[in-house]
């Protein structure tokens, strides 16, 4: 299991560390048990409160027992982690839910994060890794697989396409036609590009000449770049 978060790797809790209780969602049984063996070693200081093969199982466990953290995978059976933790979330308000899932892709993460995750670790993460995440989590922390954390931020990165200031007036075929000769076109070559009549296009220039006053091509390309500033 290979990740690393920044989040810190210890195998021992300290004097002033609570106990918590953690819960398990996880429908593959030889992944609940090395949870559960996980979360019972006594050095990191955690109550293993019970591990449920289906959300369908666990939600009255985890709304009677209100565990500090659960752990959730989201390939469950019938109903899936993302909308046990959209339904327990609001209820739970003390209780954090940690995604742990090989899914990396960012639809999943988006809506896991948007249902009420506070963490998401991928399945890949070291049982230290793992350990710390839930004690992150429960102090209001949002333990992140650092293939998850890059994945993030490129998202954010993307540079942002800008949008385009339509001109009052003109119809979206007007506008489309003034774009392309912003763009360097000849009529010839918008009319080619648009799937229409060169005398089409001919007929669309003179309606927007008349719509922003100008005379030429040139002065309406210099109409159209001063609006997009």
């Amino acid at each position: 299991m290979s990740f690393s978060s920044g989040m810190p790797e210890t195998n021992s809790s300290s004097p002033e560390q609570k106990i918590l209780r953690v819960g398990v969602v996880e429908d593959d049984a030889t992944l609940r048990l090395f949870l559960k063996k996980l979360i019972q070693k006594p050095a990191h200081g955690f109550e293993f409160i019970g591990a449920w093969e289906s959300a369908e199982d666990a939600v009255k466990p985890i709304a009677d027992m209100r565990p500090h953290v659960v752990i959730v995978d989201l390939e469950l059976p019938k109903v899936s982690g993302i909308e046990l933790i959209r339904q327990m979330s609001p209820r739970l308000g003390n209780t954090a839910f940690v995604v742990l899932t090989i899914h990396d892709d960012p639809d999943k993460v988006f809506a896991a994060l948007r249902a009420g995750a506070h963490g998401y670790l991928l399945k890949s993460s070291k049982p230290a890794e793992i350990a710390a995440g839930i004690r992150q989590a429960s102090e209001g922390g949002a333990p992140l697989s650092q293939e998850i954390a890059r994945l993030l931020i490129k998202t954010f990165q993307e540079p942002v396409v800008p949008q385009k200031k339509e001109i009052p007036g003109l119809t979206p075929r007007e506008s489309q036609i003034l774009e392309r000769l912003a763009q360097g076109m000849v009529p010839k070559e918008v009319a080619h590009d648009l799937g229409i009549s060169y005398e089409t296009v001919r007929d669309y220039l003179k309606a927007v000449y008349t719509k922003l006053h100008v005379r030429s091509r040139t002065e309406a390309v210099i109409k159209y770049l001063e609006h997009q500033q």
